[in-house]
């Protein structure tokens, strides 16, 4: 609301007293006669000034004693006629709530009221009018559109109209008259009462497909059902000679696991707990990881910087299997494992692969009958030798197989979670050959001592004897050495609770004698080795093998035609013989390099007294 003046200073005129201000404001004058100020307005010529319009006392007051703020007088209308200024206009302003307008009203019955008072009154009701007349909302004239729109809507309904009931007539509402037609009324109304139904669109085909979707199967349950039994994979069965094929067991119903008691804080590798049978294994795997050996032998990243400085094919592809969940409920939760290795190489860079994986078997640890697969595995390099003699597979039986090791870590991937125990023996050497990190794992070659030779590791041919007393072919199966490492394992350290007895070497019996050469320097090859053995002992070996590189140096075996010819050639070399750690004698040859190769028999000298 604008504030209205209430009173209008004038100059004296000759020698007479002021005007007074309030005299001619609409309240008037209270001083009445006793004024000090003229009743007079300015411009009145004298003859028309009646006596009693100069204040008491006669005394005139100058301009400057006029003081409009500090009195309180307020003069009453004229009676004659003089020209005076129009009576400014009333502009009258409105807030969200109408409030009365301030208009002056000047005294009709007055005889002295001037006749340009009339007029403003007259003009003073016409602006009252006005400002009624705007409390009244304009009724909004509708566009050709809005008339279309509610044509349309009187077959749709409105949700507001349903929303709301009856009741609502009884909500006091203020109506605003200046806020906009199409705002809502209704402030405190809920937010859901609002809003109106849409008119009727064309439901766009990408909303249609995703309503089809939402009755399908998503991918995440797909994927939950999804087994490893499901894999379509290339598998190429195999046996090796005089062995029985190794039958695949149908699929069998495992019941869900049950919960498991929580165990003690967790290591620093995944611990097999949420299932039975990882809770079977939990001792074993843990007495693996305490072996003082575990963290050379399970270094996979040493393997993996040896590949990348080799260019391995396959380098990129290390895997590690995902956390346990509802995926792998229904999948074994232990299974034993045995690969067989061939080296390949390069055809470029000449650069070999020591364990390119040539076969897998997987045995289920629950059913040791039941076999998970077996298959042979084509490497991706040029096989250089196959190894036949110890894994019986040949180049006729590997050129036809698709399966590859991006099948075989497939399929190990859908089998094993982190909390899959994995069994087996030397089972770093699996792993490696898979390119799988894995350190949830039972390994036989750690779980048993050597008896009189505390850092020796048996192998799998003396442990199937001296647990299971079983002849181990000499050609291995991968199936049965899987097989034989489980039942190892359960006859000897389960039931035994931990504590085995130690395991008793057997000597070999050859027609031929070897000498084990090792710390072999990147860069030597078989023939350098023959070339060695011929200028410190003038005998040539009848083979040798494969070199086989770990990290910087390699090892490899040098077979001599006879027993007399590997014990002369290891009489011939000069320097002390010295036992090593498994109290095998061994002997130095040194390089120009700097560097030495060592040559030890294969037989301990306990082993050598016992045998005298």
């Amino acid at each position: 609301m604008v504030a209205v003046k209430k009173y209008t200073l004038h100059k004296a005129e000759g020698d007479t007293a002021p005007p007074c201000a309030f005299f001619f404001s609409d309240q008037g004058c209270r001083n009445g006669d006793s004024c000090k100020f003229s009743h007079v307005r300015p411009g009145t010529p004298k003859a028309c000034i009646p006596a009693t319009s100069t204040p008491s006392g006669g005394n005139s007051v100058s301009s400057s004693d006029i003081s409009s703020e500090s009195e309180d007088e307020a003069p009453p209308v004229r009676s004659t006629p003089t020209p005076t200024p129009k009576a400014k206009k009333v502009r009258v302003t409105t807030t969200p709530v109408p409030s009365k307008v301030a208009v002056s009203v000047p005294d009709m019955d007055d005889p002295f009221r001037d006749t340009n008072d009339q007029i403003d009154l007259i003009k003073a009701n016409a602006n009252t009018q006005k400002a009624q007349k705007a409390k009244t909302p304009p009724t909004k004239k509708l566009t050709v559109r809005e008339r279309k729109l509610q044509k349309k809507r009187k077959f749709e309904p409105e949700v507001e109209a349903q929303a709301q009931p009856e009741a609502t007539e009884a909500v006091a509402v203020d109506v605003d008259p200046f806020k906009t037609p199409n705002s809502n009324p209704y402030p405190t109304t809920p937010k859901a009462s609002t809003t109106k139904t849409p008119l009727k669109t064309k439901t766009p085909k990408s909303n249609k497909k995703a309503k089809t979707q939402a009755h399908t199967p998503t991918a995440a349950a797909a994927s939950s059902s999804f087994s490893f039994r499901d894999l379509a994979l290339p598998v190429a069965s195999f046996s090796t000679p005089g062995s029985a094929t190794a039958p695949v067991t149908p699929k069998a119903a495992v019941a869900p696991p049950t919960p498991a008691p929580a165990p003690p804080p967790e290591p620093k590798y995944t611990v097999p707990k949420s299932t039975p049978e990882g809770i079977k294994w939990q001792k074993a795997v843990l007495a693996t990881r305490e072996n003082p050996t575990y963290d050379a032998q399970f270094d996979f990243d040493r393997v993996k910087s040896t590949d990348c400085a080799n260019a391995t094919p396959g380098v990129g592809d290390w895997f590690q299997a995902k956390p346990f969940g509802a995926w792998c409920a229904t999948n074994p939760h232990a299974v034993a494992i045995d690969c067989e290795m061939c080296l390949t190489e390069d055809p470029i860079t000449k650069v070999q692969n020591h364990k390119a994986l040539c076969r897998l078997s997987v045995v289920n640890a629950s059913n040791p009958d039941e076999v998970l697969i077996d298959t042979l595995v084509n490497p991706l390099w040029p096989v250089k030798d196959y190894r036949s003699r110890i894994n019986g597979i040949k180049r006729e039986d590997l050129e036809p197989v698709e399966f590859t090791i991006a099948h075989a870590q497939a399929f190990m991937k859908a089998l094993c979670s982190r909390e899959t125990v994995i069994i087996g023996h030397a089972v770093h050497n699996d792993l490696s050959a898979l390119r799988m990190e894995h350190h949830c794992n039972a390994d036989s070659a750690m779980l048993f001592s050597v008896k009189d030779e505390e850092n020796a590791t048996c192998s799998l041919k003396d442990l199937a004897m001296g647990v299971l007393k079983r002849e181990m072919p000499n050609v291995h199966d991968s199936v049965n050495d899987a097989r034989v490492a489980y039942l190892c394992l359960e006859e000897g350290w389960l039931k035994t609770n931990g504590k085995p007895e130690p395991i008793v070497r057997t000597q070999k019996k050859r027609g031929g004698v070897d000498l084990f050469v090792h710390r072999i320097p990147k860069g030597c090859f078989p023939e350098h080795l023959e070339n060695m053995f011929l200028k410190h002992t003038n005998i040539k070996p009848s083979e040798i093998s494969p070199i086989e590189f770990n990290s910087d140096t390699g090892k490899t075996m040098a077979v001599f035609t006879t027993a007399d010819h590997a014990n002369l050639a290891f009489a011939s070399i000069s320097g002390e013989a010295k036992p090593d750690k498994t109290g095998r004698l061994q002997k130095r040859v040194y390089l120009k390099t700097g560097g030495y190769v060592c040559i030890r028999k294969n037989t301990s000298i306990r082993s050598r007294r016992l045998s005298k």
